[in-house]
């Protein structure tokens, strides 16, 4: 997470911040640039607040064929970290049973973890960067298994404006970060942190390189 949230960043955007902390409904949206950033700072607050378990993943082009079953092992992971005494739901249900825990043994097991949880809260970046294929099975799955039942489970989904996922996005509370002056702000820090390792001397070639990285990000940090 730390090569994500940059030192100095996103500190301007405490107002959008607290909003996602206030969401009501059981899905929210960050749209657009400064995503990530975003999404790595409210994941640190998160993890600060008493009686909330936090579940995450920042998804990439790079992501395996079966997304979805990463996810559903990612906070697996997270929830029995948070919850230690949950690790004896596991050893009966599938250790002393010598079953494996693969995807669909992770579709039973999730609504458990999640139904034993006082709260939880769920984050997902850039899931605009993978497959279309996996951008629909996480999607339907995240909201087939994390929202049913009596679980006090909420789900943050960050991403830019792709077709497919603005149309499925379309009617959920959203906060968008575009066109703010702040996103242009942690997008030249984040630059100017990188280009501060260059060996060079030259500082009116350095400033040109920041600007050019700056200007090709065209908004966008992640």
């Amino acid at each position: 997470m730390q090569k994500i949230r940059y030192y100095g960043s996103v500190e301007s955007l405490e107002q959008v911040r607290c909003k996602s902390f206030k969401w009501n409904a059981r899905i929210l949206t960050i749209g657009c640039s400064g995503k990530s950033v975003m999404s790595s700072y409210i994941i640190q607050e998160l993890l600060n607040v008493p009686r909330i378990d936090t579940c995450y993943c920042f998804c990439n082009s790079q992501d395996p064929e079966n997304l979805c079953g990463q996810i559903l092992r990612t906070f697996a992971l997270q929830l029995l970290r948070s919850n230690t005494d949950l690790a004896s739901l596991i050893c009966n249900q599938f250790v002393y049973q010598g079953m494996n825990c693969g995807s669909k043994e992770l579709k039973t097991l999730i609504p458990q973890l999640l139904e034993l949880s006082a709260s939880t809260r769920i984050v997902i970046d850039g899931i605009d960067e993978c497959s279309k294929e996996n951008q629909v099975s996480v999607l339907r799955h995240m909201q087939s298994l994390c929202l049913g039942g009596t679980s006090q489970c909420k789900i943050l989904f960050s991403s830019r404006k792709e077709a497919h996922l603005a149309e499925k996005l379309s009617k959920k509370p959203q906060i968008c970060l575009d066109d703010r002056i702040e996103v242009d702000l942690d997008i030249r820090l984040f630059v100017r942190s990188n280009v501060g390792s260059l060996r060079t001397s030259d500082a009116v070639l350095s400033n040109k390189i920041e600007t050019i990285l700056v200007d090709k990000a065209n908004g966008e940090s992640a």
